[in-house]
């Protein structure tokens, strides 16, 4: 008979899961001696006649040589819990394996001056007798990495823990002659090894012990986690967005002619990269300290679209033969919808409008995977170092991988900011280098190019691909968002029917003139990109038309973004404008003024007249882009500007340089 946890039973009443000792922890006998080795092999003989329940106790011994009154306890050491959460096993069967730590009976004795030892186990002891001294170390620990109030406290050093758990033992009513109290360094070493081996059972916590950055996801392996595999073309496609290790400039010109170089802050790049085939399917360049859903939503509307070719403005660039992006040179791939997108824990990647653009127009699952965990999106993150080492990395003005890199300071062009590259030209080289990766031969592919591993699995499967309905091929705009506005107005005070949105009045000819319809609610679609004018529909899906914001902001055009910002600055009275005046041209003086300390503000400049100069090459969503001939005369001048920075001519530059 021997005791199994609360219950006493015999080798009959043995649990069917420990039935089977195949299924046990092993053991590797080619280490040990030949006389352990075959001690070991007799133990596991005799366990496993043990457990079979068919061959007596005596002949078991008689068999094997080990003795039967051994049996039982040879039994319980393997049923004896690991630290690894499972049972002992075989292992408990080697020869001089111990299967529970040293536990100590004598009392420790007053440590004197020269005299080390005798105080083996006495830690252990003492946590054994007072629990509420374990329990309370153990607390301490695990507080270690807890935020507290939103901020995460510095390791407290083991002085002050030490000192705090002397005070602990006295409150438990340890003695003034017992453990610690009785011994020169007072117990610290061994509490610190304790505190140590307790941290290092969770690897998170030993990790944020350890001043570890950033930590690897937990370990699945379980055939419910394994990931699709890709097989076809647009099964799989992965998306990331990387900061561009360069230093690029924002011309702007002034009245005079003169020409202003601005330094920008931060480069974004947003790629779409197919997974079967290596090819990258759209891209998508975002200005600004952090990408948003806006970004996003951008870089997911340049890849389902067809590719348009750019017009370059640097001298001899264009793409290699062989080269360009899937949607333009293979027309299968044309409006192309992808099965599965993967991409990291990054908010702007889980924002509720981009998870329903994805569901909704593109119709794919989204496979989301721990954040800045390059082995989960592996393709599209070694794509990030091809363009860092054969692109960035070689331009005056790189930032380098960091602040000590060699490349930095190889291509630091100090304060002289004419040359370093302009975001015009930044984005037709970087049109350039993609396209030109979609035709170079990749390793991975059996030397093919990706469009030409495009081609071949295209022709070699069915060809076809889940592709963008007809009907909402000329109306796509996966930057609109929708919003239930009210419809505000008053007929005893003479207010005509309108509804406010972002602090500004719309309305239209039909809406201001009907007054039935007030306290009715609408629902509005509007671009974020571009706000002055929104499409309303009545709560039942029928239209109520476009609505105009009231003047002056029907003029230029301007982003939710711009908008919000300058609202947020006339009550901070940091800028004013007059009535009358266009608040947006006034935002886009300050915004200049402040740009030559402000690498922020040259940020804000350059993503606003880079949407200017996407509308009027693409049109909006809503309309077609109005000729310069019927736009109001702040609008025409503006869009007049707007065409002479993009033309390439002969200019006076001033620079500004940041201390």
């Amino acid at each position: 008979m021997m005791a199994f946890g609360d219950l006493r039973f015999d080798r009959q009443s043995v649990p069917e899961e420990l039935s089977d000792i195949a299924k046990w922890p092993s053991a590797d006998d080619s280490g040990l001696s030949s006389a352990d080795r075959d001690l070991l092999r007799r133990r596991i003989q005799a366990i496993t006649l043990f457990i079979d329940r068919q061959t007596s106790l005596r002949e078991i011994g008689r068999l094997t040589g080990v003795r039967f009154n051994d049996l039982y306890r040879l039994f319980e050491r393997c049923t004896a819990v690991h630290d690894d959460g499972r049972i002992f096993g075989v292992r408990a069967l080697i020869p001089y394996s111990h299967i529970r730590g040293y536990q100590r009976t004598a009392v420790v004795v007053l440590s004197r001056d020269g005299v080390r030892g005798g105080a083996t186990g006495a830690f252990a002891q003492l946590l054994q007798r007072y629990p509420v001294i374990s329990q309370w170390i153990e607390r301490k620990v695990d507080e270690r990495g807890r935020k507290n109030g939103g901020r995460r406290e510095v390791l407290r050093s083991l002085r002050r823990l030490h000192r705090d758990f002397l005070d602990q033992c006295r409150r438990s009513g340890v003695g003034a002659n017992d453990y610690p109290f009785n011994q020169q360094h007072l117990g610290e070493r061994s509490l610190a090894t304790h505190i140590r081996r307790l941290a290092d059972r969770h690897f998170d916590g030993s990790a944020q012990a350890a001043g570890a950055a950033q930590i690897g996801h937990p370990w699945n392996d379980t055939g419910e986690h394994v990931r699709k595999s890709a097989a076809r073309p647009f099964d799989v496609v992965e998306f990331d967005g990387h900061r561009i290790d360069l230093r690029i400039t924002l011309r702007i010109d002034d009245p005079l002619g003169f020409e202003t170089l601005l330094a920008l802050h931060r480069i974004w790049i947003l790629i779409l990269l197919d997974v079967a085939t290596r090819a990258v399917i759209g891209y998508s360049l975002a200005l600004g300290r952090e990408y948003n859903k806006d970004d996003i939503a951008e870089a997911l509307q340049a890849t389902l679209k067809p590719h348009e070719t750019r017009a370059y403005r640097i001298p001899g660039l264009r793409v290699r033969a062989g080269g360009g992006f899937p949607s333009e040179t293979i027309p299968a791939t044309a409006w192309a919808c992808w099965s599965t997108l993967r991409f990291d824990a990054a908010k702007a990647h889980f924002a509720k409008a981009t998870l329903d653009r994805l569901t909704g127009v593109v119709g794919c699952w989204t496979d989301n995977g721990p954040l800045c965990e390059k082995n989960e999106r592996a393709f599209v993150e070694r794509f990030f170092d091809h363009i860092a080492s054969h692109f960035a990395h070689r331009l005056p003005g790189t930032t380098g991988r960091a602040p000590q890199a060699v490349e930095r300071a190889l291509n630091d062009v100090g304060g002289n900011l004419s040359l370093l590259m302009s975001l015009d030209e930044l984005e037709d080289v970087i049109d350039v280098v993609l396209a030109d990766y979609n035709g170079e031969p990749h390793t991975g592919l059996g030397g093919r190019t990706p469009l030409e591993a495009m081609r071949f699995l295209l022709e070699r499967g069915s060809g076809l691909i889940q592709t963008l309905p007809i009907a909402r091929r000329s109306t796509l705009c996966l930057l609109q968002e929708a919003r239930v506005v009210t419809i505000r107005g008053s007929a005893k005070r003479g207010v005509r029917p309108h509804i406010n949105f972002e602090y500004v009045r719309y309305s239209n000819s039909v809406l201001s003139s009907n007054a039935s319809l007030i306290g009715q609610q609408l629902r509005v679609y509007f671009n974020v990109k571009d706000i002055r004018h929104i499409h309303a529909f009545f709560m039942d899906g029928s239209e109520v038309g476009m609505l105009t914001a009231v003047r002056p902001w029907c003029f230029s055009q301007h982003s939710l973004r711009v908008r919000q910002e300058i609202f947020r600055l006339v009550h901070q009275r940091k800028m004013a404008y007059r009535d009358g005046e266009d608040p947006v041209e006034a935002w886009f003086a300050y915004k200049k003024s402040e740009a030559t300390h402000h690498q922020r503000s040259a940020n804000d400049l350059a993503r606003m007249l880079t949407d200017r100069a996407k509308s009027h090459t693409t049109g909006t969503a809503f309309s077609a882009p109005p000729s310069p001939d019927t736009l109001p005369q702040p609008l025409a001048t503006e869009r007049q500007r707007q065409s002479r920075i993009a033309r390439p001519a002969l200019r006076l530059t001033q620079i500004f340089t940041f201390s």
